[in-house]
């Protein structure tokens, strides 16, 4: 991720969340689309907010996803935590394609966006702009996604367990 100016103890929840989203990651049967709704949430805006971070849009389109999920996961992600203007952009980007299942054709995106930054010269096309968005709303989004994780707190152990000693810590430094 980009350094958003993002407050530390958000940075170390959404860690801890990767931890059990991540548990068992080796075994066959690992799969972001098996973890449950949390877990998938966190997952998918984590993956796409970094990937958005690092390339804009076009990183995003040009890359497959384990098992070439429809971008809809991507976008209910975002709009589970509130991110609601990401999500937007993202879908919008999604709908320009002259394809109902552009996630399945990886050579149609990519003559696709080759031809749209040809035609709107060179990177500044709406797909490049939308993806300036979704980056400049990157800091809001991760805090969101801290949130929620927050707000499912039990879906994710690690992250509980360090919120609990944490809490207990400062009870602690109370008396």
């Amino acid at each position: 991720m980009l350094a958003h100016e993002i407050p530390d103890e958000m940075s170390k929840i959404v860690n801890r969340a990767s931890k059990d989203i991540y548990r068992d990651q080796d075994s066959p049967s690992w799969s972001p689309y098996n973890r449950g709704e949390q877990l998938l949430t966190v997952w998918a805006v984590e993956q796409a907010q970094g990937v958005i971070d690092n390339g804009g849009l076009q990183y995003f389109f040009e890359n497959d996803w384990p098992k070439n999920p429809s971008y809809s996961v991507f976008v209910n992600a975002f709009r589970r935590i509130g991110a609601v203007e990401a999500a937007d952009c993202i879908e919008d980007a999604v709908e320009m394609f002259p394809s109902k299942c552009p996630h399945l054709d990886y050579q149609m995106r990519r003559e696709y966006m080759d031809a749209l930054r040809d035609k709107e010269g060179g990177q500044d096309s709406v797909i490049d702009k939308l993806g300036d968005r979704v980056i400049d709303l990157g800091g809001d989004t991760f805090i969101r996604l801290a949130k929620y994780i927050l707000a499912n707190i039990d879906s994710f152990p690690t992250a509980k367990k360090n919120a609990e000693q944490g809490a207990a810590g400062n009870s602690h430094r109370a008396v």
